[in-house]
């Protein structure tokens, strides 16, 4: 069973602001604010990756087939017009990360007591803390690939590359011991804690790069996005 909890995270008030701002607008009058909140998040946070690999032997049209390493037979897994993305892909690095559902509990607890700007940048704080876990993911698929002198794709995930719906989570995740790690996926396919995240990587000699790519073209949110990489580079 593959859940890593040992995960170093370590986020900045600096981060925070960028996250709510989507690296378009001053928010340093905030800072203090943030940097309460970045201590608060540190004890709420609980980061977790659960995943798996799987062979890939082929593309076909918009999906790709998988022998997952934890179970028999294969999964043909339909993620749309850009299953091309994964043509190069020998192996695939399938994930969920999740810092838990304490700091979403925390955010309503302060809503309530209309606390609104402090939970507004806890649940801010969130969203950065569950991207470095979904990057210490993503540095687990890189290493793999390292030991192999392969390169690295993109990763991809329902709900966000286009062609991919919410609904392909069930496949995706089925692959994955859920409930194992104390997460679970809705009928919707919103995955449960709240803040939680999916993804696949396909690592393959054929690859060039030697870290996780970016879809941000492809992306459903790509104009709204604070880590969209154009964002980044005006901070």
């Amino acid at each position: 069973m593959n859940i890593l909890t040992n995960i170093s995270l370590e986020i900045s008030a600096g981060e925070v602001m960028q996250s709510l701002s989507r690296g378009q607008r001053d928010a340093a009058w905030m800072m203090e604010e943030a940097e309460a909140s970045v201590e608060k998040a540190r004890k709420l946070w609980r980061p977790k990756i659960v995943y798996e690999w799987a062979d890939v032997p082929e593309v076909r049209g918009e999906s790709l087939a998988l022998l997952p390493e934890n179970r028999s037979g294969s999964l043909l897994l339909h993620i749309g017009p850009h299953a091309d993305l994964m043509a190069k892909a020998k192996r695939a690095f399938i994930s969920v990360s999740s810092i838990g559902d304490e700091m979403d509990e925390q955010v309503r607890e302060l809503n309530q007591k209309g606390e609104i700007l402090t939970a507004f940048l806890l649940d801010c704080a969130g969203v950065v803390a569950l991207d470095k876990v979904g990057g210490a993911a993503a540095e687990l698929a890189e290493k793999e690939a390292a030991e192999r002198g392969w390169g690295v794709g993109d990763r991809l995930s329902p709900g966000s590359l286009q062609g991919w719906p919410m609904e392909g989570q069930h496949e995706l995740c089925s692959l994955l011991p859920l409930e194992d790690a104390g997460i679970s996926l809705s009928e919707q396919g919103i995955l449960r804690p709240f803040k939680s995240a999916s993804g696949m990587i396909g690592i393959g000699p054929e690859y060039s790069g030697k870290k996780t790519g970016s879809v941000c073209r492809f992306c459903l949110h790509q104009n709204n996005c604070w880590r969209r990489r154009d964002n980044r580079e005006n901070i």
